[in-house]
């Protein structure tokens, strides 16, 4: 073996990673989001991103709570660099100058979004958030509860007659969509869902109050299901599609659904420029045809649809979307805290 000198060898090692990309000395830390979202996200995102940067993806902590994003940001110890949110919160994050303004080139079209209301945030025509899949309320029942017509839509989970049963709802008032689905069950048309007309939506959940089985988590949700504590109700279209892959009997009507897009942002102190380029990886339709067949929730590019397959129910189409109804996140942005306080009051009646 030949001899180098140790000063010639320090050279060299030192020409050696001066060659390393100043990526692969970055670490970059995501926000957490749960079970197989989390899950989805490695598989699809997270290992394709590092093995193509050599860029570090870590999972932090969640990211929902807006206590914690002020913390951070007063604090100016800001854990995440890339976060998820959704489009109730982020007009929020937004007027709080927390999230910076994504890089124009970024939602360049690759495929085209999904148009409906509330797919990104813009403030002085500069856009906040991008939309990595889009999330569903749906009409959700046990397959083996109804052997013979299928509940499809909001007046169908209240017709406790012809669909009998334990009925299934979040308490969450503000994210998931309870106060609609009643009003639409009354007959509100979905054009006319805003602003939402509270009293006449507790007057049509008292019909059917004494046989709700609420949830706070989707964990919650999916136990309910199992165990058949609730047979129809509103479900998430992901959850759902999970279910069905472990072989639970549940199904859903994708007519009506509430819809609103997930979200991903860059926190002002993160490390945004790491984190404009993990956005952008997600930014691709077939990474989003991949994610949506592992988490089930619809992608948010047109273009990721002709990439699904065949045998893929979405609650999204992309060229027809009069059979949903778009989540007001302006209404909730101003009426949250009232409108939670009632619905807290009317729980507890």
């Amino acid at each position: 073996m030949k001899y180098i000198p140790w000063k010639l060898a320090i050279r060299l090692a030192v020409a050696a990673l001066s060659l390393t990309p100043a990526y692969a000395q970055q670490k970059l830390t995501i926000s957490a989001s749960g079970g197989s979202y989390d899950a989805c996200v490695k598989q699809v995102y997270s290992d394709s991103f590092e093995k193509e940067t050599s860029i570090k993806v870590v999972v932090g902590s969640p990211a929902y709570d807006t206590g914690v994003w002020r913390a951070q940001q007063e604090s100016g110890k800001v854990e995440w660099d890339v976060a998820t949110s959704d489009p109730g919160q982020l007009q929020q994050l937004v007027e709080n100058g927390w999230v910076l303004p994504l890089h124009p080139k970024l939602l360049e079209s690759k495929g085209g979004l999904v148009d409906f209301p509330g797919m990104v945030a813009t403030k002085d025509n500069k856009v906040y958030a991008l939309p990595s899949e889009i999330f569903g309320i749906v009409v959700t029942y046990n397959s083996d509860a109804f052997p013979g017509e299928k509940p499809r839509t909001w007046s169908d989970v209240f017709d406790v007659k012809k669909f009998p049963g334990k009925r299934l709802f979040s308490n969450s008032v503000v994210d998931f969509g309870v106060l609609e689905i009643a009003l639409l069950a009354d007959g509100v048309e979905p054009s006319k869902l805003y602003p939402l007309d509270v009293e006449r939506a507790l007057k049509k959940l008292d019909t059917i109050k004494s046989d709700i089985a609420w949830y706070d988590f989707g964990t919650q949700q999916i136990a309910l299901l199992q165990q058949k504590e609730a047979v129809i109700g509103a479900g998430w279209d992901g959850r759902v599609k999970a279910l069905q892959k472990d072989g639970v009997h549940v199904d859903f009507s994708p007519d009506q659904a509430i819809v609103k897009p997930d979200l991903w942002v860059l926190p002002k102190g993160g490390n945004a420029e790491a984190g404009t380029r993990f956005l952008a990886h997600i930014h691709d339709p077939q990474r989003q045809s991949d994610f949506a067949k592992c988490i089930g929730y619809a992608p948010a590019l047109k273009g990721a649809y002709s990439l699904l397959g065949t045998g893929q129910k979405f609650t999204i189409d992309p060229q027809d979307l009069s059979k949903v109804v778009p989540w007001g996140a302006n209404y909730w942005a101003e009426h949250a805290r009232d409108v939670t306080t009632r619905f807290n009051e009317w729980l507890t009646q």
